[in-house]
């Protein structure tokens, strides 16, 4: 019976492959040079979940932002009314004063005072069905979650399913008739 380890503490060795050094002369740093992997870091993106009341006549959308306050969120309906956008910005300065948490002293002004910048902004876009009814939208927030009811209009007040009549424009069709 062939049993399968892992040893954590001393991964296998790479197998070694020739690389064309001109394509690639970082290597391994490739993590710290490569602006798409530093964007996937700061890209911050809050919680979120869609579903269906239980009577299905509405859909509910819950989104969790932690430290967000309401005047900083944005809740926008796109001009074909089938797009909910969800975003928000906020900037947070936070400065202390003589403290002992490892502050070096900063600037000569005010020796010993750290000043920490937070700085963080998300948007999120849903796609509405078809039956949403965009006039009665509403949202509330509470303790850090912003929730999004859209109530839907139902089945039967979609558009149904018509023929529509062609008209005969030849000049053969016109002398017969």
């Amino acid at each position: 019976m062939d049993v399968f380890a892992l040893d954590l503490f001393h991964p296998p060795a790479p197998t070694q492959r020739r690389r064309d050094r001109a394509a690639n002369p970082w290597g391994l740093w490739r993590p710290m040079v490569d602006p798409s992997y530093m964007n996937a870091l700061s890209a911050w993106q809050p919680h979120s979940a869609v579903s269906r009341s239980d009577d299905g006549k509405a859909l509910n959308v819950r989104v969790e932002t932690p430290g967000f306050p309401r005047d900083h969120l944005n809740i926008e309906l796109s001009d074909d009314r089938c797009l909910l956008t969800v975003s928000g910005s906020m900037h947070k300065e936070t400065t202390t004063e003589e403290g002992g948490d490892g502050c070096d002293g900063g600037d000569a002004a005010s020796p010993g005072a750290c000043t920490s910048i937070e700085e963080r902004q998300f948007s999120q876009s849903f796609r509405l069905p078809r039956d949403a009814d965009v006039e009665n939208i509403k949202a509330d927030y509470e303790h850090g979650v912003l929730c999004v009811t859209v109530p839907t209009k139902g089945a039967d007040a979609l558009p149904q399913k018509r023929s529509i009549a062609i008209e005969d424009k030849t000049p053969a069709a016109k002398g017969t008739e």
